[in-house]
């Protein structure tokens, strides 16, 4: 008996070191989502700025690089915490090699914003190329947040974690409409440029309301509450009006330069309201992970506590360990010549107690891992489309909205789920032929 307590009481410590370790990523993910905030913010700038040929938003594009370069130094400085590497040389994280591999793909990807920089500094690249570098560095950043969604195994963090991925996905999203917006009507685009720019917009606007549905499927009552509010407050009618405009472009209609500056206003006033509901939720993670923790360590129904009331013991300052041994070996707590005193070493009632925190440990960890499972099914389910986009794209030439646009037309049609649509492509990819 001595030995089943002792790794039951090494189960609850191990339960508690993995909530710690998730913690510290959750506090990652805080300081990553206001680094991508401030990226997008600027990679919006750089657009006006290339688009009118350096004419305007020069003073504000500075002012977005600096203020870029205080948010991703809050992240070095996080990841060099000694806390932070011991995690990592002691590779004492569950899931914390893939994890680890996202924060140094993320890096790499940041140690080449100085020379996008420069390159937009001197005006040698389009607004097009210098979104999609930028997209690059966000993209990885947010792989990140995905893939501390996939490893954390406790259901309420996880649940945040998926909530919160797909906020800052459905808000990248808008980000991206900003910047191809602003540089369309700071160029006056039309024709062929309008035609592509429209197809761009629809499939930005269809993508992100799928993240905001994704979104509030998992996020708190609380929050979704604050969102729906944030929603009422976004400037919506000004933001159509100004796409039914670009959605024009596409069919020969001017757009006008002068309208760049109010389309970035509008939609910048959209994303300061989004980013309101992910520093809350961003919050909401910290505090979810810090009760669990506490809840761990004082519970009521705490070993040490349960079972000497159940016993009958008087209370000690001793701690548990004086129970099962601190390094986990078995230390009894009886009296000498107790034991042929009855034939269960702990006493009945102290034995019924232990079965009794076993099977409700046991239950809790079920019920965990039922909804733990259930929120890993909406992270495969991204999976399986990103790898279908990926079979499309590579044998059918298409670009990655394209591939989007035709796995989700396909599901309408024929009236399946989009993830059981990309099961089917996936499936098929050998026998697709490839593009020449």
């Amino acid at each position: 008996m001595d030995s089943m307590l002792a790794f039951l009481v090494a189960a609850r410590r191990c339960e508690i070191h993995d909530l710690e370790q998730l913690a510290r990523s959750c506090e990652l993910v805080h300081a990553v989502s206001e680094l991508v905030h401030r990226l997008q913010a600027e990679r919006g700038a750089s657009n006006l700025y290339l688009a009118s040929a350096g004419a305007s938003f020069g003073a504000d594009r500075a002012a977005r690089v600096e203020s870029t370069a205080a948010a991703e130094a809050a992240v070095r400085a996080w990841l060099a915490q000694p806390e932070v590497c011991q995690t990592a040389s002691a590779q004492a994280m569950p899931g914390g090699a893939r994890l680890f591999t996202r924060v140094a793909l993320a890096l790499h990807a940041l140690g080449g914003l100085p020379g996008l920089r420069e390159t937009i500094a001197a005006r040698r690249c389009g607004p097009a190329e210098a979104t999609l570098q930028f997209s690059r560095v966000i993209a990885a950043l947010l792989a990140l947040v995905f893939e501390a969604a996939d490893v954390a195994a406790e259901p309420a963090v996880s649940r945040l974690l998926v909530a919160l991925f797909n906020l800052m996905q459905g808000k990248e999203l808008a980000g991206q409409e900003r910047a191809s917006g602003a540089a369309a009507f700071a160029a006056g685009g039309t024709g062929s440029a309008g035609a592509r720019g429209e197809q761009t917009l629809l499939h930005l606007i269809e993508a992100q309301e799928a993240c905001f549905e994704r979104f509030e499927a998992f996020c708190p009552p609380v929050v979704r509450a604050s969102w729906e509010q944030a929603r009422v407050r976004m400037p919506m009618a000004e933001l159509e009006r100004l796409r039914r405009k670009l959605i024009a472009a596409g069919q020969g209609a001017a757009l006008e330069p002068a309208l760049a500056e109010p389309w970035f206003a509008c939609c910048s006033q959209r994303l300061e309201i989004m980013r309101e509901t992910e520093a809350a939720l961003a919050d909401s993670l910290r505090a979810a992970c810090a009760q669990r923790i506490a809840a761990l360590r004082a519970d009521p129904d705490d070993l040490q506590s349960l079972l000497q009331a159940l016993a009958g013991l008087p209370e000690s300052p001793a701690p548990l360990g004086a129970l099962v041994g601190e390094a986990g070996g078995a230390v009894s707590n009886r009296p000498a010549g107790d034991e042929a005193a009855g034939s269960e070493p702990l006493g009945p009632r102290l034995t019924r107690s232990i079965v009794d925190v076993l099977q409700a440990q046991s239950l809790r960890l079920q019920a965990m891992s039922d909804e733990l499972a259930a929120v890993r099914a909406t992270l495969d389910e991204r999976k399986l489309v990103e790898r279908a986009k990926g079979v499309l794209m590579r044998h059918q030439g298409l670009a990655e909205d394209e591939a989007y646009r035709l796995l989700r037309q396909t599901a309408m049609n024929q009236g399946r789920r989009l993830v059981d649509v990309a099961q089917a492509v996936l499936a098929m990819a050998e026998l697709l032929p490839r593009r020449a």
